[in-house]
């Protein structure tokens, strides 16, 4: 059977149509509620799902799933860790109740190996049904119980499922005429772009498009994609590199998906449904109204609901078809960083955290915040909403770019080595590859520039001297305790000489260290952001939850 975690999220929400919330799409603040007041230890983007039994939907009552455990909390109860691997059996229970026996209470009691049990009882529109056949599944079905983030972003996976995922798509491009045009070649540059390839991996993709004759069979590379794919997302990926391949057949003048070749006759090796392939359309579509200067935000908010119930139909999260970020350009990390294409960022993603903020996977966490944020209030204006995206799709663009000019500038070298090393005397020749050379070192050389120059500017967005305590209180929730860290290890402390009335005193600081890269220092920008650092109000709050809950501990101490 699948891995624990998909079968979870797949099957979850037949618990409950109204209370069950399902990663990654589980609103952040109950989120945070519940993976405090479930006592969970472990990391936010961990939790695959959430039964909600609290009147006030707050998220702090009922039943907590990882793919380790789960956890029962009952209202005014400590919670209880019911860890599968420990369970012995589970017995569904119905009781008649009532003076003329004409109630039924459910419940289900897990007994463990040790001799325990634990009774869970009183859940809210809960199919307890259902309830037990999962529970048991997990016991029966599964070997290996084991905790895992939710959905991770492509960038984020290895570089040999990126290799395969890209030579997939080189494939398809060369499938109709033999041939990778310019807009398929562009939009191919632009996807390593967001997926972040490394030079090593792009030198073996140059490689591969220029030898047609070497072409690997698509079984294969999707067999190694399957292999490189974290445990259960081997179907989020099949949909996300279906709607790359869509994106560029409609990119190179494709308007009929029952005409795309190379999708139909693959279709059984893509393992993609109808309905999934329409899902991809909607979102494809819906990516590139956002950027259309007469599309408004009510369209925007109108369409990205309809889109959110296509995928709730389909049964897939509609993460999975971002998951190599966006077709007009948008990395993951972008999608995150309150400048989504969706019109859903800033908090969104933190409990797909992978490695940081930056990348964070695109939907999951208050599904709909950033929209009200984008969308719903006077806050940003439509123009301003446009020119933060466009500047988003520009840098992304920009990126593509100084990888070509890299590339170029490799592939000069190359042919300047085997001229040289076969004697070519031919002076003509010679000629052209100074000339060359110097117009690819030229770009090097401007790109370098473009590069620093926007390092300078994104490091204005970040703190020069770190306040930790500020920082510490920032992110207390679970969902952004990751982001202390992640933040720290920029910074290192140093030692300054103040002038004051007394004479120089030595003082230290937590300083931004030197040497970073610009998409690092993007990272960390965003991470700013998303907190809210440089927010007034967020910093306030911060400070009077950190006041109120000393206030706590000092009273709690003096009755102790």
């Amino acid at each position: 059977m699948t891995n624990i975690n998909a079968y979870l999220r797949e099957n979850l929400p037949s618990i409950s149509d109204k209370n069950m919330y399902v990663a990654p799409e589980i609103d952040e603040k109950k989120l945070n509620n519940a993976v405090k007041s479930f006592g969970y230890g472990g990391s936010p983007s961990n939790v695959a799902g959430i039964l909600d039994n609290t009147l006030m939907k707050s998220g702090k009552d009922g039943l907590l799933f990882t793919g380790e455990k789960v956890i029962y909390r009952a209202s005014f109860s400590d919670p209880i860790d019911i860890n599968y691997s420990s369970i012995k059996n589970i017995e569904y229970i119905e009781t008649v109740t009532g003076q003329n026996n004409d109630k039924l209470d459910l419940s289900i009691a897990v007994h463990n190996q040790d001799g325990g049990m634990v009774l869970i009882k009183s859940l809210l529109d809960c199919n307890y049904k259902r309830l037990t056949e999962i529970l048991k599944a997990t016991i029966t079905e599964f070997q290996e119980h084991k905790e895992e983030k939710q959905l991770i972003s492509i960038d984020e996976l290895s570089e040999t499922l990126k290799i395969a995922y890209l030579k997939i798509i080189i494939n398809m491009a060369y499938d109709d005429d033999d041939l990778v045009d310019d807009k398929e070649f562009s939009e191919i540059l632009l996807l390593m772009a967001r997926l972040n390839l490394t030079p090593d991996s792009r030198f073996i993709l140059r490689n591969y498009m220029a030898s047609i004759d070497t072409m690997e069979p698509l079984e294969a590379l999707i067999l190694r994609i399957e292999k490189e794919s974290p445990s259960g997302q081997v179907k989020s990926l099949h949909i996300s590199l279906v709607k790359d391949l869509i994106n560029i057949y409609f990119s190179t003048g494709g308007t009929k998906i029952e005409s795309f070749a190379f999708l139909q006759k693959n279709r059984s090796i893509l393992a993609v449904t109808d309905e999934e392939i329409e899902l991809t359309v909607m979102a494809i579509i819906n990516d590139r109204n956002m950027l259309k200067e007469n599309y408004s935000d009510d369209q925007i908010k109108e369409a990205i609901k309809i889109l959110s119930a296509k995928a709730a139909a389909v049964g897939t999260p509609l993460a999975a078809v971002y998951l190599s970020g966006s077709v007009i350009g948008m990395s993951a990390a972008g999608l995150t960083s309150g400048l989504a294409t969706l019109g859903m960022g800033g908090i969104l993603g933190l409990s797909g955290m992978a490695s940081g903020i930056g990348v964070a996977v695109l939907l999951g966490v208050g599904a709909y915040a950033g929209i009200r944020k984008l969308t719903g209030t006077n806050e940003i204006t439509r123009s301003k909403r446009r020119e933060l995206m466009l500047t988003e799709v520009i840098k992304q663009t920009q990126k593509a770019i100084s990888l070509l000019i890299q590339d170029i500038n490799h592939i000069t070298l190359k042919l300047n080595e085997q001229i040289l090393a076969h004697g070519t005397q031919d002076a003509r020749i010679k000629k052209l590859v100074a000339l060359m050379s110097q117009m690819t070192g030229a770009g090097s050389v401007l790109t370098g520039k473009v590069d620093n120059a926007q390092g300078s500017a994104i490091k204005i967005r970040c703190a020069k001297f770190l306040d930790e305590n500020k920082l510490r209180n920032l992110t207390r929730e679970p969902t952004k305790s990751d982001i202390f860290d992640f933040i720290r290890n920029f910074y290192e402390e140093k030692s300054f000489v103040e002038e004051r009335n007394e004479g120089n005193i030595e003082t230290y600081k937590l300083t931004i260290m030197d040497g970073i890269k610009t998409s690092e220092l993007e990272t960390l920008a965003k991470a700013f952001e998303v907190i809210g650092y440089f927010n007034t109000s967020d910093v306030l709050k911060g400070s009077a939850i950190d006041a109120a809950e000393k206030a706590k501990n000092k009273i709690s101490s003096f009755f102790s």
